[in-house]
């Protein structure tokens, strides 16, 4: 089946080999010359990258990516960072996460790129930007980019990304979004930011209402004025806002199997998306970090009808996926026509 994935990591996304591959192009002792004592200290608090920091080659790279917090995850994400070194090593990532993608028929996919995080490695802007929009032109899946200007940067430095990302606008750029800590970093600081994204025509999303309960999500809707929330499951505490989200159409990008992994949901059978879909809020399913999380987009499915939900609405879900992307209303019918398509022929849609 034709599918779209609207909250997707461009890095989570990496296949585990490739990670072993540039831990052997770029030893620890290498790179982690380079990196701030506060971080050492947060990669040597935890089980999964100690092993890393050591005798890397020794190591199945699987065994870096399990977690047992959020923190643990972030800490786990910050450190695949420090090995990428160049705008090829950029540039190999994308085309293998493409790949990967291809192989899933995943058609479409707004790729989040948390830039910051590569410029922070001494990759420019601009080697950045020209890596992105060689998408375009490639075959395979049809790839835009929403940048995660990393709230945990504050809000001074995500509005000097931001600049620095204007400079040299990629074609392929559709949106922003913000990601990483939400309790310290919540919605409200970021109105100069968005505002700035706004008048720039860039489609606007965030992480909200993950970590943080539903008082995130209205910030966000409200102070922020975004048209689709990342994650954003804990609008369940909330029956007023998930009769908004439904009457105004904000979509959620829900990721269960995430979701689960950071310990926001206890488990598959707690999750509030049956209950979300219920009540009319416009959903996505997707994977978040699918290589972080052990997960694709049709295990994803799998565990929706597991939670309950018919086949007929995990359709629908994944019709959403088009439906609710930040892609221009002529290209969205002819995708939507493309998996309306499919379904007819396979007997979804009797």
């Amino acid at each position: 089946m034709p599918k779209a994935e609207l909250h997707l990591h461009l890095r989570g996304a990496m296949p585990p080999e490739f990670f072993s591959g540039l831990v052997e192009k770029h030893p620890p002792e290498s790179v982690l010359g380079d990196v701030s004592s506060r971080f050492l200290e947060i990669f040597n608090r935890y089980d999964n990258i100690r092993p890393f920091l050591k005798s890397p080659i020794a190591v199945p790279a699987q065994a870096l990516f399990h977690y047992c917090s959020f923190e643990q995850f972030l800490a786990t994400y910050l450190f695949t960072s420090c090995f990428f070194r160049t705008a090829t090593d950029f540039r190999n990532l994308i085309k293998a996460v493409r790949s990967e993608l291809t192989s899933q028929n995943i058609v479409y996919a707004e790729i989040t790129v948390s830039l910051i995080e590569y410029l922070n490695q001494g990759i420019t802007m601009e080697e950045l930007t020209l890596a992105l929009d060689e998408t375009i032109v490639e075959p395979g899946v049809e790839v835009m980019w929403i940048a995660d200007l990393v709230r945990n940067t504050g809000a001074l430095k995500t509005l000097e990304t931001l600049d620095k990302l204007l400079a040299c606008r990629p074609r392929s750029l559709v949106g922003i979004t913000l990601g990483g800590n939400e309790h310290q970093f919540p919605p409200a600081q970021f109105k100069s930011l968005y505002g700035r994204a706004r008048e720039e025509g860039l489609h606007l999303s965030i992480h909200a209402g993950e970590a943080l309960g539903p008082h995130s999500v209205w910030d966000a809707l409200e102070i922020l004025r975004v048209g689709r929330i990342g994650h954003g499951i804990r609008s369940i505490e909330d029956p007023k806002l998930m009769a908004y989200l439904a009457d105004h159409k904000i979509p959620l990008e829900i990721c269960p199997t995430s979701n689960i992994q950071t310990q926001v949901c206890g488990n598959y059978k707690d999750h509030p998306l049956p209950s979300l879909h219920e009540a009319g809020v416009p959903i996505s399913l997707n994977t978040d970090d699918p290589t972080f999380f052990h997960t694709t987009l049709v295990d994803e499915c799998f565990h929706a009808r597991a939670m309950g939900i018919s086949e007929k609405d995990v359709v629908a879900i994944l019709a959403g996926g088009f439906k609710h992307s930040f892609m221009p209303r002529d290209r969205k019918i002819v995708f939507l026509q493309q998996f309306e398509n499919y379904c007819s022929q396979h007997g979804f849609l009797d």
